[in-house]
């Protein structure tokens, strides 16, 4: 009989990264116009693209080591049109109508995040090796678009806490499953190279 995979979508590789995407995010937004921090704006972008490579070679290699089934880029999109349809059947205002037009965002905003994040980092190195100001004014134009989806992502997922009454971000900041020899491997393996990629990046 073969080993029965975990039905959870949320693993500690999975956190890690959302945290690591979360502070390289931040800290890149608010470094972006001081030309002092500008070697430190490009590390943050850096470390969003590697940690954006990460989440998507997880996303498969998650289910091969059978760690966890994380939801797909696809499978957000389909995700957040099949709430939508739910939500339009319920009255406006319900509970249920909250529910499900916040998951509609929720999944819609990772959906969306994902598309804008290395549109965003690309403009970003382009300009950075062309000097061109036109590229610029995009990639700040994405940035900030990035913002709003960011801005939405926080919306749904406080909407969503009080239709369901739970407060599900914490499942991004608390681990309440054991984490396995295979997964504690993997965070070291990224805490190494993010660590190691940022010591090189800042020191040349």
């Amino acid at each position: 009989m073969g080993k029965i995979i975990s039905v959870s979508y949320i693993d500690s590789v999975i956190r890690l990264l959302h945290l690591i995407i979360l502070v390289s995010f931040t800290g890149a937004y608010f470094t972006g116009d001081n030309f002092d921090l500008h070697q430190l704006h490009m590390l943050f972008g850096y470390l969003l693209a590697i940690s954006l490579g990460f989440r998507i070679l997880w996303q498969f290699l998650a289910t091969k080591i059978e760690v966890s089934r994380p939801f797909g880029w696809i499978k957000r999109q389909q995700m957040s049109f099949n709430f939508l349809k739910l939500g339009r059947q319920q009255a406006l205002g319900s509970q249920k109508s909250l529910q499900y037009w916040s998951s509609a965002l929720l999944h819609l905003s990772i959906f969306l995040i994902i598309l804008v994040l290395p549109i965003t980092v690309v403009l970003g190195y382009i300009t950075e090796n062309t000097g061109e100001d036109s590229i610029r004014q995009i990639h700040d134009l994405f940035a900030n678009i990035f913002l709003g989806v960011v801005i939405a992502h926080i919306v749904a997922i406080i909407l969503n806490s009080l239709a369901i009454r739970q407060m599900i971000f914490l499942r991004m900041f608390w681990v309440s499953e054991g984490i396995q020899a295979k997964v504690l491997f993997s965070l070291a393996i990224i805490i190494s190279i993010m660590v190691g990629f940022g010591l090189w990046f800042m020191l040349t």
